[in-house]
């Protein structure tokens, strides 16, 4: 892993972490289902 993957990986680690926190579970679950369901159709 190159150190600009890795950089990238831990602003999206701490971005979604953030997200998480900041909205309520019904409204980012939500959303992880639709990018889940949509991932396996």
């Amino acid at each position: 892993m190159t150190k600009e993957n890795s950089q990238d990986r831990e602003w999206m680690v701490r971005y979604w972490a953030k997200f998480v926190r900041e909205h309520p579970d019904k409204e980012w679950s939500k959303q992880q289902k639709e990018l889940i369901d949509s991932l396996i159709s």
